[in-house]
Order: structure tokens, then sequence, then C-alpha cells
């Protein structure tokens, strides 16, 4: 199994600019601190996604990822191991941590669950990284899902789990950017053999579909009124 230089965060970095991918890489201390807003969105979805586990109960969950964990998830799945909470695969220079994978008669499902109410082009980047990764590692997932809350259910105990979340099949999407992905990655791979950052100016992708965490360091050099149109892109 070989080793891994990007992962799922740093792959959709990646999409949204090479520059931002390269400093994450290499100068990670010029990163502007995390809000708590943002601190507050992490804990979210860590939380909707240990409640979705209980779709498929009687799991079992992986340690942090890594090479530790992606031997140990290959293990299971040669034991046929039912339910594997955060499944570890290493790919093309690629690791990724799937939410849910579950064994069905002919192999296994796949399942990536999201907090929001709402699929956006991050979350199809997202699971068609995964698919890649895990089907180049030699598992071709049957079924490929993003699973994301309900909008007109609350969370409650006293409401059926499954009305709470909502399954979209993107199998086929999956397949169909298999090329696309693997030259993306191509691409962040060579960026990150320079000896410098990209020269990419500032622009809309400082904004879309996150704002970047490097902001401080790339919109030294940029007048405010500036500045704030790019604050007013996603307005």
């Amino acid at each position: 199994m070989s080793e891994y230089i990007l992962s799922k965060s740093t792959y959709i970095r990646g999409l949204q600019c090479h520059k931002s991918l390269y400093l994450n890489k290499f100068r990670p201390y010029l990163r502007d601190k995390i809000s708590e807003e943002q601190l507050a969105k992490f804990a979210r979805g860590h939380a909707i996604g240990k409640i979705a586990q209980q779709l498929f109960p009687g799991g079992i969950a992986m340690s942090r990822p890594g090479m530790a964990s992606a031997l140990k998830t290959a293990q299971l799945i040669s034991e046929g191991f039912p339910v594997i909470y955060e499944a570890c695969f290493i790919s093309d220079n690629v690791i990724v941590a799937l939410d849910i994978l579950v064994k069905q008669e002919n192999g296994y499902n796949a399942y990536e669950v999201k907090s929001s109410i709402a699929l956006s082009n991050v979350y199809y980047n997202d699971a068609f990284l995964q698919y890649h990764v895990i089907n180049a590692s030699g598992l071709k997932p049957e079924k490929f899902f993003l699973i994301h809350r309900n909008a007109d259910v609350e969370l409650s105990e006293t409401v059926d789990l499954e009305k709470m979340f909502i399954f979209t099949d993107v199998s086929a999407e999956c397949e169909k950017q298999e090329v696309i992905v693997q030259e993306n990655i191509g691409h962040m791979l060579e960026v990150l053999k320079r000896d410098k950052s990209p020269d990419i100016q500032p622009g809309r992708q400082c904004m879309t579909p996150y704002p970047c965490d490097f902001r401080g360091v790339c919109w030294k050099k940029i007048s405010k009124e500036e500045q704030d149109e790019l604050l007013n892109v996603e307005n």
C-alpha cells in the first residue's frame, strides 16, 4: 500500500486554488486563525456523522486516518465485516476516510454523510474523489450515496431516524468523473513538486466555494476596494 500526499480536504482546497494547496502543505503557519463559526461547523458535522452511523448499527470505527487504519480497513473487508465507520483507503497518493461502508451481497455500498440540508458541488467533488480512491484501491463500491439532513424533519430521538436524512445515489456521476479526478490529482501533485508557490492573483477563487484561510497573506498588497469586492462575491 502506497504512501499518500493528498487528502479529501486538500483535494477540495486544490480545486479551489493551487496556491492555497501549496501554502497549506509548505507554509501552514501562514493560515488565518480558525473562527469560532468554523469550529462550530466542524463540531456539528462530526455530531451529525455520529447520528447517521445509527442508520447502520453494529459497525466498527477506524481510528485516525493513516496507514494503520487503511491496513485495518483492508483486513476487515477481506473478512467480510458488515459495517465499517471511517473506512480508510489509500491510492494514487491520496488518503480518504469514508463515513460508512456497508456490506452487500456482492460487495460494499459507500455512504458519505453531510450535515447540511442540501448538496453542494463541493460534496459531489468529495464523493467523486472518494469513489476514485476506493475503486483504485481494489474495492469498487456497488453504490455510492451522499446522505444529508432532511430540512423538513428535526433531529429528535422521537423521530424515525431514516426520515431525518435524504439519500442520493451518485454512483453514475462518480463513474463519469473518474478520468477528471485522476487528472486533477496529477495536476495537484505537480504543484506540490514546485520549489515555490504558484503565482496566482487574488480573485473569485478566494471566496468560493469557501473563504480561503490564506487571505491574510494573499490580500496584503491589494486595495481595500478590491478586498470589499471579493468579500461580496458570495452575496
